[in-house]
């Protein structure tokens, strides 16, 4: 045997281990296409160089394991190199505040023939026949909906009944003795406390007036003026279940998003009460007593980008988080990650959530120029409407994006070289729809959920 045809056998070893390694990943994920199919692939290069190997005296076979070997590193080259590309060219201003009442949430909680529903469609007559259409169907949680299940839609009830006893403990009296530390060291103290209470990410930034909605819409605080004198704002993510995702828009989905809202509201109202004690004043900011946007904060903050579906994309978990927000005047130091323009160029050419939204209110087009800022919009009424009809809150474009799988070896191989290449990147979209399908099938319920 010759040497270089040693190195032949050395280099074609490589493609055989990744693919044995991605096979039993894809199985520890329960995904039986994708095991299958990676399966399928193993054995047929394993057979190749087999079928090689036995006839390994022969000269064709030296040529042959050369040119494949060669057109491994070729194609290794082309999909891997850093090749050079243009620059998103995205505008990051400062879009205008948003009147909370405008939000399908607040719009939900109308009462018809109500002197607020009046009043309201009477501002804003536009908004009222898409509303209706949504108040035709049973709703979120509620019996009749399509995916109704009492004792998974009970469970999310139940988590967001005790989201809103924490209302209250949002805000609080401060501490009147005010004590002073370095930035950087209480900084360190909450973050590192953030993250051994659940958080997965977790960022401090300035808070803007774009953060914050222009008017109140909620029952609490509908039709006033916020008002939020704060410097800073953390801003966290804590992960959902990569398994309960799956399933959505089935009743998993609601539970497992009303579970971890729970989650990041009990953490920012942790962190609020103790920066009070103190002597300085917080807010938490969790479901349903929100001041201000969210997402918004969290990109500001480094966390992740607004991708196609108009919420935060992070570079770990894709959109597969809820978020949790705390502001305050403490002082502290600004912790951000720098901005990575590869989750919006991935968004850009990938359009899956589109494809699987069932309501369709996704665009699959570039993202518009609004308010001096790049981003796209997704049709929000479209999407509410939907959700009333299945009874939960979908996220079927969580659970189909590439981004969201889990967080292990080899789905960080893939987003490290989607980052370092943009022909890889094309690569992986082709791959992903090919191992797991262009819309991928729920995932069943397991037993034990199932009435």
């Amino acid at each position: 045997m010759h040497s270089w045809t040693f190195f032949a056998c050395i280099l074609l070893f490589f493609p055989t281990v990744f693919l044995f390694y991605a096979m039993i990943q894809s199985r520890l994920e329960l995904e039986k296409r994708a095991t299958k199919r990676l399966g399928l692939s193993l054995l047929i290069w394993v057979l190749t160089i087999f079928i090689v190997l036995i006839w390994l005296g022969h000269p064709v076979v030296d040529y042959f394991m050369m040119v494949m070997a060669m057109l491994l590193l070729i194609v290794s080259i082309i999909l891997f190199f850093p090749w050079p590309e243009k620059s998103i060219g995205w505008q990051r201003g400062k879009p205008d505040r948003i009147d909370e009442r405008n939000i399908m949430f607040s719009r939900a909680e109308l009462e018809p023939g109500s002197e607020r529903y009046n009043s309201y469609y009477k501002e804003f007559p536009d908004h009222k026949e898409p509303d209706d259409a949504f108040r035709k169907f049973a709703g979120l949680l509620q019996p009749g909906s399509t995916f109704y299940n009492p004792w998974l839609f009970g469970a999310a009830d139940a988590a967001f009944f005790t989201v809103k006893s924490l209302h209250p403990r949002t805000d609080g009296l401060v501490n009147p003795l005010k004590q002073n530390f370095a930035p950087e060291h209480i900084t360190r103290f909450i973050t590192t406390w953030a993250r051994e209470m659940g958080c997965h990410s977790i960022g401090i930034t300035l808070l803007q007036p774009h953060h914050l909605y222009k008017t109140g819409g909620r029952k609490h605080n509908y039709g006033e003026p916020v008002l939020n004198s704060h410097t800073y704002a953390i801003a966290f993510t804590v992960e959902m279940n990569f398994q309960r995702i799956r399933s959505a828009p089935r009743g998993p989905i609601i539970m497992e998003s009303s579970a971890q809202y729970l989650k990041s509201g009990t953490i920012a109202v942790q962190i609020a009460a103790f920066i009070r004690t103190l002597g300085y004043d917080a807010r938490a900011h969790i479901d349903g007593k929100y001041q201000l946007r969210c997402p918004e904060v969290a990109k500001d903050a480094g966390l992740g980008e607004l991708g196609r579906m108009s919420i935060l994309m992070t570079p770990k978990l894709g959109p597969r988080v809820r978020i949790g927000v705390v502001t305050t005047d403490l002082p502290l130091q600004i912790i951000t990650s720098q901005h990575d323009p590869t989750l919006l160029k991935f968004c850009q050419i990938c359009k899956k959530c589109a494809e699987s939204c069932p309501s369709q209110a996704i665009s699959y087009k570039d993202p518009k120029d609004i308010g001096g800022t790049t981003q796209w919009v997704i049709d929000q009424e479209a999407c509410f409407t939907y959700w009333c009809k299945a009874g939960t809150d979908c996220g079927r474009c969580i659970a189909v994006c590439p981004y969201s799988h889990p967080d292990n070896l080899l789905h960080r191989i893939i987003r490290v070289l989607i980052k370092t290449s943009p022909l890889f990147r094309r690569f992986a979209i082709i791959m992903d729809n090919w191992l797991y399908g262009i819309k991928p099938p729920e995932r069943d319920l397991p037993i034990w959920m199932n009435p």
